[in-house]
């Protein structure tokens, strides 16, 4: 694995991982969003024959990113969950389980819909907004005095080369006052965004994050 990307937020220096997930060290902190986990589920509720086996190896590779940064706080940016409940669900608690000694935070995105007796049951710590540090911690982007990282909008950023071939990636995405996080979900779409002047983008190519000017 490369090294992680790091940038300096408000003095606290961040990994920006090719997991698509951020690890603030100085909190032993993991920091992700949009998982969707359910999502395949809800598509074979409605007779589309998407595997199970999608958000199991979501799962799987963060549990290999909380084992290698050794973190112990792992914050969800929303949307963790993507519909009602169903076997999903199931290996999620059985994931927390595995990890029962790691702090668990969701901050609830707009799919996050579950009633709260499941989030109860779980050792899930449940809000909409969490400050911590510098940082106000949301689904969507809201304005604060702190900077606020989010999620929400599934970023990306397109590329073109030489012969006007193009890719889009999914990506970082800096300003002067938030960041937005890539989906860590696999099974999610992505949206373009513009890109201003005084903001910064950061691509994830296969395992590494690299800066784009």
């Amino acid at each position: 694995m490369s090294s992680p990307c790091v940038v300096e937020v408000r003095g606290e220096k961040l990994h920006l991982l090719p997991e698509k997930a951020i690890f603030w060290p100085a909190n032993k902190a993991l920091i992700l969003s949009d998982l969707h986990l359910a999502k395949a589920g809800h598509f074979r509720k409605h007779g589309i024959p998407i595997p199970r086996t999608i958000h199991r190896h979501d799962l799987d590779r963060l549990g290999v990113v909380i084992k290698r940064t050794s973190a112990r706080k792992i914050y969800f940016l929303g949307d963790l969950f993507h519909s009602d409940r169903n076997n999903e669900w199931d290996d999620f608690r059985q994931f927390l389980q595995i990890f029962s000694g790691h702090h668990f935070y969701l901050i609830k995105g707009n799919h996050d819909f579950l009633e709260d007796d499941h989030y109860q049951h779980s050792n899930l710590q449940v809000s909409s907004m969490l400050e911590v540090g510098p940082f106000l911690f949301t689904h969507q982007s809201e304005e604060s005095e702190f900077f606020n990282i989010s999620g929400h909008i599934h970023p990306s950023v397109r590329l073109r080369g030489m012969a006007k071939q193009g890719v889009r990636l999914p990506c970082y995405y800096f300003t002067d006052s938030s960041a937005f996080l890539p989906a860590f979900g696999n099974f999610t779409g992505s949206h373009p965004i513009k890109v201003s002047g005084n903001s910064s983008v950061f691509a994830v190519v296969e395992n590494q994050v690299l800066p784009i000017g």
